[in-house]
C-alpha cells in the first residue's frame, strides 16, 4: 500500500515497444509510477484496504506484473531471494522475542504525508519490551 517512493528509478527503452497502447521509440526515458500500479482498482480488489491475505499466492501474481517490489526482468534486485527469506525470519523473531504495544489508543493513522518518499502523516509510535523467557538470550547477543 505504501511504497518507499512513488516513482521507480528511470528506465530507458532499448528497443521500440508499445506501453499502454502508446508507441515508445528506442532510447526513450520511462518513469514508472509504482504508487499508481499498487492502487489500480483494475489490478487489485479494494486497493485502499489493507488485506495481507491477497499475497498468499504471490508466485502466481508475479508473472502478471501485478506486484514487483524488487523490480522484474534483467534489472530486478539480485538480493530478492535473500530478502524474501530474511524478512520472514526477522519479523518472526521480533514477534517471538518482544511484547509490542501502541503508545496511543485507537486505530493507527495510515494517511500519507508530503514528501518524495511518501512518509506517514502521523508516525507510528510503539513500545516493546523483551519477553521474560527471552531476556537472557537478548543479553547474550
Amino acid at each position: 500500500m505504501y511504497p518507499p517512493a512513488p516513482m521507480l528509478a528511470p528506465h530507458e527503452s532499448s528497443t521500440e515497444c508499445m506501453v499502454g497502447g502508446y508507441r515508445v521509440p528506442a532510447g526513450t526515458m520511462l518513469l514508472l509510477n509504482l504508487w499508481a500500479i499498487q492502487h489500480d482498482p483494475e489490478l487489485w480488489d479494494e486497493p485502499e484496504t489493507f488485506k495481507p491475505e491477497r499475497f498468499i499466492n504471490f508466485e502466481k501474481k508475479r508473472g502478471g506484473f501485478v506486484l514487483m517490489p524488487f523490480g522484474y526482468g534483467r534489472r530486478q534486485c539480485p538480493g530478492e531471494n535473500l530478502a524474501m527469506h530474511v524478512v520472514g525470519l526477522v519479523l518472526a523473531s521480533l514477534i517471538q522475542c518482544f511484547e509490542w504495544a501502541k503508545v496511543h489508543q485507537g486505530m493507527v493513522d495510515m494517511s500519507e504525508g508530503p514528501g518524495l518518499t511518501m512518509p506517514k502523516a502521523q508516525p507510528l509510535v510503539a513500545k516493546c519490551k523483551p519477553r521474560r523467557k527471552m531476556e537472557k538470550l537478548i543479553v547474550l547477543l
